[in-house]
C-alpha cells in the first residue's frame, strides 16, 4: 500500500473500438495492482487502412469501459471527431461549418492536408450516452494528488488531441510544450497518437541532438530527476506491438507490458 500521493497508475493511450484488447487489458491493470488508470484518447476511430478487420471492436463498449473503469481520460482527434466536436487548436486552419456534413476527401481538398480528415474511418456503434461522455471529456489534465506534476493528454501542446497532420520530429518543435510544463511546474507528460512501437522518451536539455523522441527497445525505465515527456505505445493498431504502460509514481519506474498483435 501505497502512502498518500504516491500510486501504480496504468496508462493506455490509442484504444481505436478494440475491445477485446481493453477488456483483456483491464485485466492485466488488476493483476498488477493498479491504483488508478488513465487514458490517452482515441478511445474510438476505426481507419481500415491501419487496424486488424479481425478484431472485435465496438467505440460503445470501449467507452463504455473507460467512463466506468478509468479516472483520468482525454480527449483524442478520433474521439472529437466521432461526436462532430472540433480542437481548440487547428494551426490557423479555420474548419468551415459544413465540416461534419462534408465527405473525408472534401474535408482533405479543402484543408489541404492541414488537419486530420477521417476519410478512411468506418462508420461507429455509439449511441447518444456515449457520445454525450465524449463532447465532456477534456483534452488534457493536470491529475492530482501525486508525487510529481504530471500531464496527460493525446499529443503535444498546443495541439493536444492530434487533430492537425504535424507531426513533432524536432527539439524545436516542443517549444512551447516545454514552455507549458513549465509554467505548470510539470515533471512528467504522457502522450500517445503517434503509434510508436516502443516508448519515446523527450528531454528539454538533448544537447545536440535535433531529434524530438528517443525510442528505446526496452520495457522498464527509471523517469529519474529531470523533465520529460514520454510517447506511449498504442494499445490497437497496425505495427504489431502494441502496450500498456505502468508508471509507479513512488520509485518514478515506467513499465511496458506488450499486449501482443492488434
Amino acid at each position: 500500500m501505497f502512502a498518500e500521493g504516491f500510486m501504480r497508475i496504468g496508462i493506455i493511450t490509442d484504444i481505436h473500438e478494440n475491445v477485446s484488447m481493453l477488456e483483456e487489458t483491464l485485466k492485466v491493470a488488476e493483476e498488477h495492482k493498479c491504483d488508478e488508470l488513465a487514458c490517452l484518447g482515441d478511445i474510438v476511430g476505426y481507419d481500415t487502412r491501419f487496424h486488424d478487420r479481425s478484431m472485435r471492436r465496438s467505440a460503445k463498449s470501449c467507452v463504455a469501459l473507460v467512463e466506468s473503469h478509468f479516472r483520468w481520460v482525454v480527449a483524442g482527434n478520433h474521439d472529437l471527431n466521432s461526436v462532430a466536436r472540433l480542437p481548440s487548436w487547428s494551426n490557423g486552419f479555420e474548419y468551415p461549418d459544413k465540416w461534419f456534413i462534408m465527405s473525408g476527401h472534401e474535408r482533405k481538398k479543402i484543408s489541404s492536408g492541414r488537419v486530420w480528415c477521417y476519410e478512411y474511418d468506418s462508420p461507429n456503434d455509439l449511441s447518444e450516452k456515449e457520445s454525450d461522455y465524449l463532447s465532456r471529456i477534456p483534452e488534457y489534465i493536470i491529475p492530482e494528488p501525486t508525487k510529481d506534476s504530471m500531464l496527460f493528454s493525446h499529443y503535444i501542446y498546443p495541439d493536444f488531441t492530434g487533430s492537425t497532420t504535424i507531426y513533432i520530429e524536432r527539439n524545436q518543435q516542443m517549444k512551447k510544450h516545454w514552455d507549458f510544463m513549465n509554467s505548470n511546474n510539470l515533471m512528467f507528460s504522457f502522450i500517445g497518437h503517434s503509434h510508436s512501437i516502443f516508448a519515446g522518451f523527450a528531454y528539454k536539455d538533448s544537447g545536440l541532438s535535433v531529434k524530438a523522441f528517443h525510442s528505446l527497445p526496452n520495457n522498464n525505465f527509471f523517469l529519474g530527476e529531470e523533465p520529460v515527456v514520454i510517447l506511449l505505445p498504442p494499445l490497437s493498431g497496425d505495427k504489431g506491438k502494441t502496450g500498456f504502460s505502468i508508471f509507479d509514481t513512488f520509485s518514478r519506474r515506467l513499465s511496458i507490458i506488450a499486449t501482443g498483435i492488434s
